[in-house]
């Protein structure tokens, strides 16, 4: 197995940091470390992120490069 990448550091600004590679294609890494939570759908087609102290869900999709938000009104 070949390595593509490492995480040198385990948090970042006091927060662990989070990755996942796009399901299916594997053409997008998203890593972030400030966030709840995040995850791709089953097609890989839509990356979705929990943001900390919002009650939105910050969706990205990698076939338009587009940024949408829903408002689960919880926080």
């Amino acid at each position: 197995m070949k390595r593509v990448f490492s995480v040198l550091e385990k948090t970042w600004l006091g927060t662990p940091i989070q990755f996942t590679w796009q399901k299916t294609s594997g053409n997008y890494l998203a890593i972030t470390g400030n966030c709840v939570a995040m995850d791709w759908d089953k097609d890989g087609d839509i990356l979705a992120v929990i943001a900390e102290k919002s009650s939105c869900v910050y969706l990205w999709d990698a076939n338009t490069n587009k940024t949408s938000q829903l408002d689960s009104g919880m926080r």
